[in-house]
């Protein structure tokens, strides 16, 4: 039977970030139980989503909470460096909106939580995540949590999903992923986001990555299925045209941005929190080195 790619893990910390912590090579952090990129991969069962939110959650959707759902039509003005950095702006920002963000992620922007704060001057950032966050544990740990969101969450899920090389049951696989991320949607409409910004993933290739044996059998592991997911997002956009999507894979397809195949460096850290800040409608500031 064909192999099924699964990057999960069955035990996990608390969802909610408190304090920075270097993001080591996967061998190292995990050794020491650190936070770490979310690197195991192998054979895996598809694993099943819960429930769509329901009774008050579902209302406080009903009721208001969700964000508006016109979205614009209007991409910023970018400089170079970051051209294309939005396929999708989704709503616009409103400047009379509380300041608050939330980021919702795995390893990959993890790696960004000394830096994204810094350039958002005059806003309250809180990172959730984990190493290897998927989709459904995402959604479960809102929901359990039940506690509002910021005005502005930034959704960077993705490379911990399932599928299968060479397309093989697409299908299945997109409409689980589909399920999974309009659910994941509607917890955080009813927890009270204003603006969803979702991020794509890095097309990884050995010409962008760091040279090593470790990068040659990861970028052959892992990045064969990154393109299927950053399709499924292509469609999530066209189903919720309210949500922002930020283009990590234009931006990134160049040396220097990682320390692995998609784990951030400081200069990849810097210029993800502008991609973030982009597709969010925050004016963008330079980043020394590009």
């Amino acid at each position: 039977m064909p192999r099924t790619t699964h990057r999960g893990r069955r035990g996990r910390p608390a969802l909610t970030v408190r304090a920075p912590v270097p993001v080591l090579a996967c061998a190292v952090a995990l050794a020491a139980g650190g936070l770490a990129a979310g690197c195991s991969g192998g054979p895996s069962k598809v694993g099943h989503a819960g429930p769509a939110p329901s009774g008050a959650t579902a209302s406080a959707a009903r009721a208001g909470t969700a964000p508006q759902t016109t979205p614009t039509n209007q991409t910023p003005t970018l400089p170079d460096w970051l051209a294309g950095a939005v396929a999708n702006q989704g709503v616009e920002l409103d400047p009379s909106w509380d300041k608050t963000m939330t980021v919702i992620t795995d390893s990959v922007v993890l790696g960004a939580r000394s830096y994204l704060p810094a350039r958002v001057r005059g806003w309250k950032v809180q990172f959730q995540g984990f190493p290897a966050l998927t989709l459904p544990a995402a959604n479960t740990e809102l929901r359990a949590a039940n506690r509002p969101v910021g005005s502005v969450v930034v959704l960077a899920l993705g490379y911990n999903s399932n599928w299968q090389r060479n397309r093989q049951m697409y299908d299945f696989f997109a409409k689980q992923f589909d399920k999974n991320a309009d659910r994941l949607i509607d917890t955080v409409k009813a927890l009270g986001v204003k603006k969803i910004v979702w991020v794509n993933l890095r097309h990884a290739t050995l010409a962008n990555s760091p040279n090593g044996p470790t990068t040659v059998k990861e970028v052959d592991e892992y990045s064969w299925y990154f393109p299927y997911v950053n399709e499924r997002l292509n469609e999530l956009v066209k189903r919720h045209p309210d949500v922002a999507l930020a283009n990590w894979e234009a931006v990134s397809n160049r040396p220097g941005l990682t320390y692995d195949y998609i784990h951030l460096n400081p200069l990849g850290s810097n210029l993800m929190s502008e991609v973030i800040k982009a597709s969010a409608g925050i004016l963008n500031t330079p980043v020394p080195g590009l």
